[in-house]
């Protein structure tokens, strides 16, 4: 991956880029996640787009913060790496904390963000800081057992039972190792500050985004972020477009990663 130093000088984001033309997107991860998540998106979008991707500070390959994190400096982060790449616009994608963080980029700096795509995130990131029962038992169970069993236990958290019935295990490990960054199997200290900035996350007016056009993403199955806070986020952006999949869970860029590519190519589209 390329790396850039951004303002604190013991802070390095390590990011990585696709495609030569065409529209310009950045992609941008959630909690404990790594830009390699974005696999199917990068591989479909790069033909004819040009596509960065970045892990976030602490995060795979990214250097460790040197202090407290919050959403809205991680937020900050997408426009120096817009900043870095000579990007005066492009279109922003987040997924889960991710998308928390492209509202903050856009509440910064509204005029940067030709569109926003937000899939399987909300509005306020502490109401996501709160676990689901079923998200709670699945976390618990990640401190016991082998690695492989309990990389095969996390694959429950970003998709839905009836979708993994569909894979081998070997599948399952793949997934998760794609999307997952080792940080947060090892429960390393930057998962407690990830949490802690959604946890003091309380929203804010979402007024500035309403003239900037808008995707919602999100799965009916999704056990991490609730559909219903993708209602919410509608309530707050009546521009936007809702498109909810009846079966998917979190991960539902993965598991209709080619219903959702296609959704986003036509907003792109749209937006440009």
């Amino acid at each position: 991956m390329l790396k850039f130093q951004i303002s604190d000088p013991a802070t390095t984001l390590a990011y990585d880029r696709a495609g030569h033309s065409g529209p310009r997107v950045l992609l941008v991860q959630g909690t404990g996640c790594v830009g390699e998540g974005w696999r199917p998106q990068i591989d479909d979008l790069g033909r004819d787009h040009q596509v960065v991707w970045f892990d976030n500070r602490g995060i795979g390959e990214s250097t460790p913060n040197s202090g407290p994190i919050t959403a809205q400096e991680l937020g900050r982060d997408c426009l120096r790496l817009l900043d870095h790449l000579g990007w005066q616009r492009a279109h922003l994608v987040g997924h889960s904390l991710g998308g928390i963080l492209v509202q903050e980029a856009a509440r910064a700096a509204p005029a940067r963000v030709q569109s926003l795509s937000l899939l399987s995130t909300l509005r306020r990131g502490r109401d996501a800081a709160v676990p689901t029962r079923r998200s709670l038992r699945i976390s618990l169970s990640l401190f016991f057992g082998s690695e492989r069993s309990r990389r095969l236990r996390l694959a429950a958290m970003p998709f839905p039972p009836s979708y993994l019935a569909t894979l081998s295990d070997d599948d399952k490990l793949r997934l998760v190792k794609m999307i997952f960054a080792r940080e947060f199997l090892e429960r390393a200290p930057i998962m407690r500050q990830q949490l802690a900035a959604l946890l003091g996350h309380r929203g804010a007016d979402l007024t500035p985004l309403r003239s900037i056009p808008t995707l919602i993403v999100t799965g009916k199955q999704d056990i991490v972020v609730k559909t219903r806070f993708s209602d919410e986020l509608l309530a707050h952006l009546p521009q936007a477009r809702l498109e909810r999949f009846a079966d998917a869970g979190h991960g539902v860029p993965i598991q209709h990663a080619a219903a959702v590519n296609k959704l986003l190519r036509e907003h792109f589209a749209r937006a440009s």
